[in-house]
């Protein structure tokens, strides 16, 4: 009986004790990486760019946003446009194309 008592105090003991290293351990930082894929586009100016884009890009940002940046991808024709809102300091990417028409984003098919 004193063999099964010992043997029970030693296994708490033990128990008690791993906790213990695992509440004194430090959190190891979580690092995420985000892989940014710029697609050949070079910062222009607005007035560089085509009536009808120009146009668009203002109708876009109208009163509430700003016009953060303008990026030109010659190869595709695209024009990525980023506007800050005025209000919260949001940020919104659009892409048009030669025409000033928004063109939705290609999605990469190596994404999960």
């Amino acid at each position: 009986m004193k063999k099964i008592i010992l043997f029970a105090i030693l296994l708490a003991g033990g128990i008690a004790f791993a906790n213990a290293q695992c509440a004194t351990t430090k959190p190891q930082a979580v690092t995420t990486t985000q892989t940014v894929s710029n697609d050949n586009y070079k910062e222009v100016a607005l007035t560089d760019l085509s009536e009808a884009v120009q146009t668009a890009i203002k109708n876009l940002a109208g009163d509430t946003f700003d016009v953060k940046k303008v990026e030109l991808n010659e190869e595709k024709g695209l024009t990525k446009v980023t506007l800050a809102s005025k209000a919260d300091a949001s940020e919104k990417c659009v892409i048009l194309d030669k025409d000033g028409k928004e063109v939705k984003p290609e999605q990469n098919s190596t994404q999960k």
